[in-house]
């Protein structure tokens, strides 16, 4: 295993670690509009990229530039955008466990995106792991009881997102800079009109009040709390196969999964335990297969 594959491999577990938990932070700001934080959202990720650009002297500006960028990180920004929204709509509304059967199917899209976009191979153990992932989800999917539009959208937006910025292979700061320069102004202008429509708006009100201070810290807190995880994932993309991305990207839901469980208070059935059962098998087969192949 290369040097380059292990920084890949850390960042991965690291972007997941904290993708993991964070159902824990959009809840505390569970009383402000989903629509509000989204927007927020973007705005304060623009500010928080631009200066790690300017920090580390990074080529924003030229990046702008180029076509080819365009062509690529435009729609990355779209469906980033498109995947943020669903996942606070849906933690705002408690179906924290639906975005963690959302991002339990993600992995498989990334794997099948990584042998159609990208022409890599399984070995045969890692075959045997999508298997079982696939029997674990599937069983899950179809004892939830219902359509999971939520966990199926989360799951193709961001599959293909990742497929994008590999594809594309910008550095990972300046490539999620970009992304929120496209969307920043329209992020703004809808907070404005948002506010003026709905009369509410909790960004700068009631600062008089620690609460409004308190809402209005976390809605800025936001921006760096999106940007690390995205940095991080742009890079171990970047560093390591998607299949093997697509594995270390179970962390992510079954930390949401425990979290909507022991904190809550979400159901845990049998189809949750037949699921992670699964799908940490498939884990243990890829971890001894891939330190194999290193040896």
């Amino acid at each position: 295993m290369s040097t380059d594959e292990r920084r890949g491999i850390v960042a991965g577990v690291f972007c997941y670690l904290l993708w993991g938990l964070f159902p824990i932070y959009w809840k505390l700001l569970s009383e402000v509009d989903s629509l509000e934080i989204i927007a927020h959202r973007i705005i304060w990720c623009f500010v928080t990229t631009v200066a790690f650009c300017a920090i580390a002297r990074l080529d924003l500006p030229g990046l702008l530039k180029q076509p080819r960028a365009w062509r690529f990180l435009v729609p990355a920004a779209l469906i980033i955008t498109l995947n943020w929204s669903i996942y606070i709509y849906a933690v705002n509304i408690d179906h924290i466990v639906e975005t963690a059967i959302g991002y339990y199917i993600n992995p498989l899209v990334s794997i099948v995106l990584g042998i159609i976009v990208f022409r890599e191979r399984l070995s045969p153990l890692k075959i045997v792991a999508v298997a079982l992932c696939t029997i674990g989800v599937g069983y899950f999917t179809i004892n939830y009881g219902q359509f999971p539009w939520i966990a199926i959208a989360l799951a193709l937006s961001f599959g293909i997102y990742g497929a994008v910025k590999k594809k594309a292979g910008y550095p990972a700061i300046t490539a999620l800079a970009f992304e929120n320069t496209v969307m920043v102004l329209p992020a703004i202008a809808f907070a404005i009109v948002l506010a003026h429509v709905t009369g509410t708006h909790a960004f700068a009100a009631n600062l008089d009040t620690a609460h409004g201070v308190y809402l209005t810290v976390l809605l800025i807190l936001g921006g760096p709390a999106t940007a690390i995880p995205l940095i991080l994932f742009a890079k171990a993309a970047n560093l390591i196969p998607l299949s093997l991305l697509g594995f270390i990207q179970y962390i992510s839901p079954t930390l949401a999964l425990l979290t909507g469980v022991l904190l809550f208070g979400e159901p845990f059935t049998l189809a949750h335990g037949v699921c992670l059962g699964c799908i940490w098998t498939g884990i243990a087969l890829v971890t001894f297969d891939t330190v194999r192949a290193s040896r």
